[in-house]
């Protein structure tokens, strides 16, 4: 089983960044809340149908998140809340998704699933400290890999929006770093950075205040802060076991293991 004996980080980014991750989500349930009876108008005309099964979906859509939240959040079986987030999504998106726009959606929900992923290992590595491993080593790994190249797809997003050619090119490197796993903790850093810019400080500023309903701007907040807690995770998870880092030996909690093997073997042989 996955177990930990030296790996040591800030006990405040596992307590606190999965609600980041899981705040975009309890936005969409206070959203569809408050605005239940224009909502569920607006999917019966997407999905064209009666208001009624967009009233009917609206509040299924609503209970999923609001169970989904429970379970990763306040128990211990958080991988059946994320499998619900994710059956939701996918749903949501066969029945009102643009077409035209497939690939964008794609890589969105690519970067929320990411998000979703590094949730899951950060609560199994909490297990494992807690003493009480939830996970193989191996699945641990993949579950890494496959949440760093989720990741990686805001990278794309970022290019095919072509802001400027350095943020182009920035955006490029990091998507083959991170997605390499090479020099990943150092460019998760640098990519909370390229985010705050992305998202902040660039033409997108409009996006902060500029709505005529305040909950869509405290929903563009949320996702931003579900990117950093999630790049926040990434930065201290490290790349795992299937990648560059790895391969060159720049993982520090693989560093410790083998220390500690080399210690262990030499007072064996004394």
């Amino acid at each position: 089983m996955f177990t930990l004996s030296r790996w040591t980080w800030p006990r405040w980014i596992p307590t606190l960044m999965p609600y980041f991750v899981m705040l975009n989500y309890f936005m969409d349930l206070l959203y569809s809340l408050v605005h239940f009876s224009h909502l569920g108008k607006q999917r019966a005309v997407v999905m064209n149908v009666t208001n009624v099964f967009g009233y009917i979906y609206t509040v299924f859509d609503m209970f999923l998140i609001l169970v989904s939240l429970i379970l990763t959040l306040g128990t211990r079986i958080e991988e059946s809340g994320v499998i619900l987030l994710l059956i939701g999504r996918v749903i949501h998106r066969l029945l009102l998704s643009i077409w035209s726009m497939l690939l964008y959606y794609l890589f969105s929900e690519c970067q929320d699933m990411g998000c979703l992923l590094m949730l899951l290992a950060t609560k199994a590595k909490m297990h494992a400290e807690k003493g009480c491993p939830k996970m193989e080593v191996s699945s641990y790994h993949l579950l890494l890999l496959g949440a760093r190249l989720c990741l990686c797809c805001m990278f794309l997003i970022w290019m095919d929006e072509d802001l400027n050619v350095i943020f182009n090119i920035l955006s490029l490197l990091l998507f083959i770093s991170i997605g390499l796993g090479f020099y990943c903790k150092v460019c998760s850093y640098l990519t909370l950075l390229v985010l705050m810019y992305h998202d902040i400080f660039s033409n997108h500023w409009s996006m902060l205040f500029g709505w005529n309903d305040y909950f869509l701007s405290m929903n563009y907040f949320a996702m931003f802060f579900g990117k950093i807690g999630a790049f926040l995770m990434l930065s201290e998870l490290g790349a795992g076991k299937w990648s560059m880092d790895s391969y060159l030996g720049l993982n520090d909690y693989e560093r410790d293991q083998k220390g500690g093997y080399k210690i262990i073997k030499e007072q064996a042989t004394a």
